[in-house]
Parts: C-alpha cells; sequence; structure tokens
C-alpha cells in the first residue's frame, strides 16, 4: 500500500510541476506580448507619425511638392506637403496641405511660426508676406497654410458642385437674410418666440439638406477636417521642415485662437512661441454644441455698440450721418436704428438695384450692423449705408450681403461646418437632439441675458449650427483638460470692446493657465487687435517673439478717428510715432485689411 501511495504522490507532483510550468509559459507570453503592444504604443506616440518612407495611395508621407514661382505671392515659396489622412489608421491615405513660405531674412533663423487667420476657412497661405515679417520679426521663417478642407488643401470640402451652386442655396433664405425679431424692446411679447420657431424650423431643414449634401459629395473624407488632426499636421509639418526636436511656432486669430489653445493642451512639450488674438472659449466650443455658442461670443457686444453710437454723436452728422447734430445723446441715435429695425420686421425693403435684386429684412440689417462692430475702419461705410437705407436705398448695405462668392477653382463652400462639426461634442441620445423650439429658446436667452439688440444676429456672420445632421464623426476630437504647463508662456491679446470674441474668453485662458500664460489688453472695440493698428500691441507683440515676456495683464491705449471728418486726412494715429514704430503701425493696418478679406472670402 505504501508503494501505491508513493507512485500517486509523485504523479501528483509531476501533474502540479506540469501545470505550474504551462501556467509560467503563459505568464510569460502574456506579458512578453503587452510588453510588445507598449512598446509598439510608445513607438507610436513617439515617433514622427508615419514615417516618411510610408507610401499610402501612391504618394510618400512627408515629401514636399514646391510650385513654379509665378504660383507663388511675390517673396514666398509655396507648394504642397503630404501628410496622414489619418494619424490613428495608415490604411486612410494621405491629404496634401497647401503651404507658403516666406523666409527668414535675419540670421542666424529661429525657426518656423504657423500663421492661421480665423474662420475657420480662411486660407493662410496668403498670410506669408514681408507685412507678417515685420510684425512678428526677420528672423523667423513664416508659414502660411491653408488647414484641412480649405482652399488649395484636398481634400477640400466641395459639398456643392459650385460656388454658384452654393450662392443660390442660401439666397434669400433664413441663413443669408438672418433671423428677424418683432421688436428687441418687447422680448415679453410670446409672439416672438414663436416667430423664432418658425424661422428655426426652415434653418434646420437647411441645415439638414447641406448635411446630406455633404454625406453624398464628400463621405467619409469629411472625418479629417477637425482641429484635432489640424494640430497634428502642425507637428508632422515642423518634424518635416525643422527637424525632429523642432518646437512648434504659432501665430492665430479669431478661430486661430481655438486652435491655438488646442495645439498647446494637446502638445504642451512640443510648443515654442505661440499668440493667440481675440479669443473664443476652447471650453465653450468644445463641451457645448455649437447652436449655444454665440451667447458666450457676445458678451462684450453691447458694450462695443454702446461705444459706436456714442463715438458717432461725438463725430457729427458731417462724419456719421446717423446722427442729427454733434454730441447728440446716442439713446435717440439708437432709437431711430431699432424703429428701422422693427419696421423692416413688418415690411421689408425693396432693393431692386443692387449686385441683384432682393430685398433688406430686419435680420440682415441686425446681422450686417453686428459684423460691422467687428470692423472700425468700416464705420464710416455702416454709418452710410444705414443712413441710406433708413431714407429708402437699401443698395449700399445689402450690397454687403447679396455680393456672390467669388467662383474659385477648385471652390470650397461648407468648410466651415467641415470644422465646427468635427469639434462640436455630438448628441449622446435622441433627447439631446435639439428641436427648432430648442434653437429658438437659446435665441431667446442670448437676447435676454446678453445682448438684446444682437442676440439672434451671429448666425449670418458666423454659419454654424446643424451639426446634429452632420453624416460622419470625427477621428479625433478634443475636449480639454485645458490647463497645460508651457516651458515658454503663450501670449493671449484681447480688446475690451471685441463683439465676437469677447475679453472673458482671453481671462478664462488665463485664469486656466496662470503660470503659462501672459495677456495683454487692447482697450478699445474691434474684432482682434488687428483692427485697430496700435503701436502698443504691435511692439508687445514683436517683443514676445524675441524672447521678451510682457506683464500680465498689460494694458494698450487705442488712438483712432472711428468717425473721420471726410475733408481732413486720417493721420491722427500715427502722430509722434518714429519712423520705424510708422512702418509697424502701416504694417499692421495692412495686416488688419488682408485677414478681414481673407475671413471673409
Amino acid at each position: 500500500m505504501g508503494g501505491s501511495n508513493e507512485a500517486v504522490y509523485k504523479e501528483d507532483v509531476r501533474g502540479i510541476q506540469r501545470n505550474a510550468w504551462t501556467t509560467l509559459v503563459r505568464k510569460l507570453y502574456i506579458c512578453a506580448t503587452a510588453s510588445l503592444l507598449a512598446l509598439g504604443l510608445y513607438r507610436y506616440q513617439n515617433q514622427k507619425p508615419f514615417s516618411d518612407l510610408h507610401v499610402a495611395h501612391g504618394q510618400k508621407i512627408g515629401t514636399i511638392k514646391w510650385s513654379p514661382a509665378a504660383e507663388c505671392n511675390p517673396g514666398t515659396e509655396c507648394g504642397s506637403i503630404i501628410v496622414p489622412k489619418d494619424y490613428f489608421d495608415r490604411s486612410a491615405g494621405t491629404a496634401s496641405i497647401a503651404i507658403a513660405r516666406f523666409k527668414a531674412t535675419k540670421f542666424p533663423k529661429k525657426g518656423t511660426v504657423f500663421l492661421n487667420p480665423g474662420g475657420p476657412g480662411g486660407s493662410g497661405t496668403r498670410l506669408a508676406t514681408q507685412t507678417f515679417a515685420d510684425l512678428i520679426g526677420d528672423d523667423w521663417d513664416l508659414l502660411g497654410f491653408d488647414p484641412r478642407g480649405i482652399n488649395k488643401t484636398t481634400p477640400q470640402v466641395q459639398c456643392f458642385n459650385s460656388s454658384s451652386d452654393f450662392n443660390f442655396f442660401d439666397a434669400n433664405t433664413v441663413l443669408q437674410q438672418g433671423f428677424t425679431v418683432a421688436s428687441s424692446r418687447n422680448l415679453s411679447n410670446p409672439t416672438i418666440e414663436a416667430q423664432l420657431v418658425e424661422q428655426a424650423r426652415e434653418f434646420m431643414a437647411l441645415k439638414k439638406s447641406q448635411a446630406e449634401l455633404c454625406a453624398k459629395n464628400m463621405g467619409d473624407e469629411l472625418k479629417y477636417m477637425g482641429t484635432a488632426t489640424v494640430v497634428r499636421d502642425m507637428d508632422f509639418i515642423t518634424k518635416i521642415l525643422d527637424g525632429e526636436d523642432a518646437k512648434i511656432n504659432y501665430w492665430g486669430a479669431s478661430y486661430g485662437s481655438i486652435l491655438g489653445a488646442y495645439l498647446v493642451n494637446m502638445l504642451p512639450d512640443r510648443v515654442g512661441f505661440v499668440v493667440i488674438d481675440g479669443i473664443a472659449d476652447p471650453v465653450n466650443w468644445s463641451t457645448e454644441p455649437s447652436h449655444k455658442w454665440p451667447i458666450n461670443w457676445l458678451a462684450s457686444t453691447e458694450k462695443t455698440y454702446r461705444f459706436y453710437l456714442e463715438t458717432c454723436s461725438s463725430a457729427g452728422p458731417e462724419a456719421c450721418p446717423l446722427s442729427r447734430y454733434t454730441d447728440e445723446p446716442y439713446e435717440e441715435i439708437e432709437a431711430r436704428l431699432e424703429y428701422f429695425f422693427d419696421t423692416l420686421a413688418v415690411a421689408p425693403l425693396p432693393v431692386p438695384f443692387a449686385v441683384r435684386p432682393g430685398f433688406l429684412t430686419s435680420g440682415a440689417a441686425r446681422a450686417l450692423l453686428l459684423m460691422y462692430l467687428e470692423r472700425p475702419p468700416q464705420w464710416s461705410e455702416s454709418a452710410l449705408a444705414l443712413s441710406q437705407a433708413m431714407a429708402g436705398n437699401g443698395t449700399l448695405l445689402f450690397n454687403k450681403l447679396a455680393t456672390p462668392r467669388a467662383e474659385s477653382i477648385p471652390h470650397y463652400d461648407l468648410v466651415r461646418l467641415g470644422v465646427t462639426c468635427m469639434d462640436s461634442p455630438p448628441p449622446k441620445s435622441p433627447a439631446e437632439v435639439p428641436t427648432a423650439e430648442d434653437l429658438a429658446a437659446e435665441l431667446m436667452r442670448s437676447m435676454r441675458e446678453v445682448s438684446p439688440h444682437f442676440g439672434v444676429s451671429v448666425s449670418v456672420g458666423e454659419p454654424d449650427g446643424g451639426c446634429q445632421y452632420w453624416p460622419v464623426r470625427g477621428s479625433e476630437r478634443f475636449a480639454g483638460p485645458w490647463n497645460a504647463t508651457l516651458e515658454w508662456p503663450m501670449l493671449i491679446v484681447s480688446n475690451t470692446m471685441d463683439p465676437i470674441t469677447p475679453i472673458e474668453s482671453g481671462l478664462r485662458i488665463n485664469s486656466l493657465m496662470p503660470n503659462s500664460t501672459r495677456i495683454i489688453i487692447q482697450d478699445g472695440p474691434g474684432h482682434c487687435s488687428t483692427a485697430i493698428p496700435t503701436p502698443c500691441s504691435i511692439r508687445l507683440v514683436r517683443e514676445y517673439f524675441a524672447g521678451i515676456l510682457p506683464e500680465n495683464g498689460t494694458m494698450c491705449d487705442t488712438s483712432y478717428t472711428f468717425f473721420p471728418d471726410p475733408s481732413q486726412p486720417d493721420d491722427a494715429a500715427i502722430l509722434g510715432l518714429t519712423a520705424e514704430d510708422k512702418r509697424l503701425w502701416e504694417s499692421a493696418r495692412d495686416l488688419g485689411e488682408l485677414l478681414n478679406d481673407v475671413r471673409r472670402r
């Protein structure tokens, strides 16, 4: 009996040993596999995405194709660079990013600064100029680029067959004419919200049609247009142009501030010098659906509007024909404008002799005034256009609304939605899909809580919304955190009276990144500091790129004639300036005009 038990015991031991060995082998296999996966992930995250030796769809990743000089703006070299279409899926193929480089003329060169004009939808390739070099410094290469979907970058957002079709689609609709309210002075009237619901139904039907056209003509190409993907492009292009360890440097305004905020918070260890001007709130942008963005944007609008009316009053009727006499109480000018808007709400103004025959609605007139508030150099034009319309001739005002988009080849149309609908959070459930009633309620909230004059007026100049119908979701969407620590602080530039990107947004980023940002404040109106050239702001931005940080909260005054006497030259802003400061001021003025033209292509 003892010999039998010993045999059983030995067999049990051998069984335990076999099981232990099998378990050990399995554990070693799992560990080795996990290590290999971790190593592969580490290499993927830390190497240059998609080695420039990789070829996709016949195009080598990282290839730069320079164009003949005749195809470039004077003084620049231009072309395109092949990038991965999707940085997380090699099978997606490639995209071609259009670039234009204005090379440094002072050495040693410090690096490359990417430039973005805003929009989203503005072409950055037009910004690579001596004008920009005057403001940033001659020891930087300036790289204007067309972000995903835009201008000469491919694939482009082409949802309509032509620019003519795009123009025809929104002509005389709520997309072009804007939302009309019976009166902003009596928001307790229940018919106002009911009228907005009816207009919102038209708005949403048009947005759904846009989305279905994009689905048919663009399909999955729309997945790669979001801001996060553009940040990946900037990282990739920097490594190609300047080397693996080169820092990403950047200047961006308006929507460009969103791109800048994404850049520093997605890749804080990769960035160098970054300036953002005219700040949109990235937290609001990434966490709220796009139809809720305007209430955030309008925080400074009423202050800007009052300043507009007050300076018109001070200028008098010769310079500002909206006033009846010099130093007329601004409230009287405002009352006449409100009467005009209320009259249009009942009876739109026929405009038979504009760039195309049409009519002017109250919604369009308010929206155009809001757009004028962004550009103080156009305030004299706005006063003339509005005063003529109030006298029965709406041609000048309507032309600003109805001038058709230029026939461009290749054209690009709904690129703004291509970006915003990738960045805006999608509805998590059917209950979160906004209805016409939801949109009308949001418009009412904007009027009641933030801007009674312009709470419904944003959509003409900032054509967002309808993302619930968008046919695709992006390959990557970034939503924070927004408190990155940077080696060199980012510079924030905000105006005290920016009617569409308020100073509150700049202050919010500054508070979220207190040790990694500096804010300078330009005390004046207009969208971005470039709206009014100010020697103080120009100097501080130029010094920043030279390695000199301003004190946080530095205030810059403005000196500007908002309604100049047409019989007198307007040189007040440059009186007393040195020859060098005058040259920089003129460059800043030219840049403001260029940025406005690019954004309103």
